[in-house]
């Protein structure tokens, strides 16, 4: 690397919230700051890039640097691009290189040449495979909260609200605090339960993010053997496992070995979450190894571009 290089500003982002680091070309991380989400799908282009903005500048400023400092931008947004048609008054010197959320995933586990499985667990679920000896890739899932998300944080939030109505109308299978816990959560009482709920779910409404965030609630009260969370706590983590596996099976077989790198907050849940996909692995495919990504996630990219960088020569 010449000695004239100084910063890698990365950004990641997608519908719960964007995220902007600045690295020296050692992988240091010299700032971190989170911004708002920019995934075009759930937000407007502008909101977007004001997230953007917000997070790039924010994180320059707070680093106490000049964004003439900053030599390398690596981007890796899901939805929108954006270039020096946007950045370049901030990023006057800056190249620019784009990346994916696989990318993004298999980063965080420290997996920078990919040949394996990524899944993402968090507001939303998607699994992505890929070989790096004949190239070929496959991505399912990442169809949203409408369509998929299935083994999401959204998924188990929403759950959560579901079988928390049936528990309030005594129509649960199981007994269960799921009412009172998303109660404290949202600020309600037992009292305010059905009218402040209908008022939040219709007329806020409540946001994707907001329902993933009951995910939490959700997986507190599995822990401590509630059976009605435990229920949904066992759906989620099975469906997660399966659209895991499904990618698995389109490009490997038992005998090969390869990385399944996972990440996402749902996985702070634990082995609740984890076990069943690293069970499914050990009877299917022996030889994989699961590996739980735990850098947060601009990091892992500016970590990524500067090893692409340096491989590069």
């Amino acid at each position: 690397m010449s000695h004239l290089e100084r910063f890698m500003l990365a950004l990641e982002g997608g519908g719960t919230r964007s995220q902007a680091a600045i690295l020296d070309f050692k992988g240091r991380c010299l700032q971190i700051s989170d911004s708002a989400d920019v995934n075009t799908n759930f937000t407007s282009h502008q909101a977007a890039e004001e997230a953007v903005l917000s997070a790039i500048s924010g994180v320059i400023r707070q680093a106490g640097i000049s964004g003439e400092d900053i030599t390398h931008f690596a981007s890796a947004l899901v939805g929108p691009r954006f270039g020096p048609e946007l950045l370049g008054k901030i990023l006057p010197h800056a190249s620019y290189r784009y990346y994916g959320e696989r990318e993004v995933v298999f980063a965080r586990a420290g997996i920078y040449r990919p040949h394996g499985v990524a899944v993402v667990a968090a507001t939303g679920a998607t699994s992505w495979g890929v070989r790096n000896d004949d190239g070929r890739q496959i991505a399912f899932g990442g169809w949203g909260s409408l369509l998929g998300d299935e083994g999401s944080a959204y998924a188990a939030g929403l759950l959560g609200l579901r079988l928390a109505v049936k528990a309030y109308e005594g129509r649960a299978s199981s007994p269960t605090r799921l009412v009172e816990a998303i109660c404290q959560h949202l600020g309600l009482t037992r009292e305010t339960f059905h009218s402040g709920l209908v008022h939040l779910a219709y007329q806020k409404p409540l946001s994707r993010a907001e329902i993933a965030a009951l995910a939490s609630v959700v997986t507190g009260l599995a822990a401590q053997g509630d059976a009605l969370a435990l229920r949904i706590v066992a759906k989620v983590a099975g469906d997660l496992a399966a659209l895991a596996l499904h990618a698995a099976r389109q490009l490997f077989t038992a005998e090969e070995s390869f990385a399944v790198a996972a990440a996402g907050g749902l996985l702070n849940a634990g082995a609740m979450i984890v076990d069943p996909l690293r069970l499914g692995l050990e009877r299917e495919f022996p030889r994989a190894r699961l590996v739980i990504g735990s850098e947060a996630p601009a990091i892992a990219l500016g970590k990524l571009a500067i090893s692409n960088l340096l491989n590069k020569g």
